[in-house]
């Protein structure tokens, strides 16, 4: 029974481990995932609860619509794999653009742990739930997208021993080119991405929780006047 407990607990252990660690610029958190399968497995994880932490934020205009229960689940499980998907697309855009540095181009054995020291790098988006709080939250949001990017060029360079020059490189260039992907296919895909949003969530989630606020406020100033 104890070494089943034991089973259980370890990834969640492991994810609290490489998040706190990886959030505190540890080397040894970003080694472990350039080199370890289950590391970068639990990078990977950490990636996509970063995603339901930005959309546990959302639920409020979830909830305000009414959203049924299993819908809302979705929405939690969409927006994570949606993280998660883009930190498998700014490592690969790593990988791609790795070539124009002196590093030259990396080994097909490198792709696991690079795409897995990016995912990392999303520890700080764990707190994206703060990202959506009125009034700050933008400031928040724009704070955890630095320190991620920061995260990554430290990852690189302490992961793969890249010069200083080249992991600003790499992780600069690579998020502008995963940035330029997911904006084409973004506005290529509106549509059909639009309406998979609304059937996951059953909202179109076109309002920010500032709106939502903003709208009352003008509501109750409205009443008081009348």
């Amino acid at each position: 029974m104890a070494s089943f407990l034991a089973d259980v607990l370890t990834l969640p252990l492991l994810l609290i481990e490489l998040a706190m660690a990886a959030i505190g610029f540890s080397t040894g958190a970003f080694l472990r995932v350039a080199s370890s399968a289950e590391a970068q497995t639990a990078a990977f994880v950490i990636a996509f609860l970063a995603g339901v932490s930005e959309m546990l934020g959302q639920s409020v205009i979830l909830v305000i619509n009414r959203v049924a229960l299993y819908r809302f689940l979705a929405s939690l499980a969409f927006t994570g794999v949606s993280y998660a998907i883009t930190a498998l697309i700014w490592g690969l855009s790593v990988f791609a653009v790795a070539p124009l540095t002196r590093v030259g181009m990396l080994g097909p054995g490198d792709i696991a742990g690079v795409t897995g020291i990016i995912a990392l790098a999303f520890a700080p988006r764990l707190f994206g739930l703060l990202s959506v709080a009125p009034y700050f939250g933008a400031a928040l949001g724009n704070l955890f997208e630095v320190w991620a990017m920061a995260l990554a060029i430290f990852g690189l360079r302490v992961g793969l021993d890249m010069p200083l020059g080249a992991a600003v490189f790499c992780g600069g260039a690579g998020w502008l080119v995963s940035y330029g992907l997911r904006s084409f296919l973004g506005h290529a895909l509106a549509v059909p991405l639009g309406r998979l949003r609304v059937l996951v969530s059953g909202s179109a989630l076109d309002r920010t929780p500032q709106q939502i606020i903003d709208d009352l406020v003008h509501a109750l100033r409205d009443e008081k006047k009348s």
